[in-house]
């Protein structure tokens, strides 16, 4: 058996060709039609009440510290995130922009603003709450 350090090497090395390797096997994939049989949902089902049921996360989540976390979030994740936010803006626009226009548009209709907060509340902050949990498909 190799030992650790050769297999780390070993690793280490391949890393040149794995790019490649991963959008070559991206681009054969047909995963959508397997990922969304009722089989994988399943198969989903299973999985997430068994993590549940053993807190996996919990368990996974204490393994860590908060320092080795924040160190890894910045490290990896502040490196790219601006760039792969600015990446994706148009995509968030054409998703978000029906979202945000209707939410615009019910905004409108609302009664002006009072001095009375909790009527304001009732009036308008709960209102517009609603307002995106509809157009957003989570009412």
């Amino acid at each position: 058996m190799k030992s650790l350090e050769e297999a780390r090497a070993n690793f280490d090395a391949a890393c040149g060709t794995l790019p490649d390797r991963y959008k070559a096997g991206v681009n054969r994939a047909e995963w959508s039609t397997k990922a969304a049989s009722a089989q994988a949902e399943a198969n989903y089902a299973t999985a997430m009440t068994k993590a549940i049921s053993q807190k996996s996360r919990q368990v996974g989540v204490r393994k860590v510290s908060n320092e080795e976390w924040k160190n890894a979030a910045i490290t990896k994740g502040g490196a790219v995130i601006g760039t792969r936010i600015r990446e994706s803006l148009d995509k968030w626009a054409a998703k978000f922009g029906p979202i945000y226009a209707g939410v615009q548009n019910d905004i409108a209709k609302l009664p002006p603003k009072t001095t009375d907060a909790m009527q304001n509340i009732d009036a308008r902050l709960k209102p517009t709450v609603k307002s995106w949990q509809s157009h957003a498909g989570k009412a």
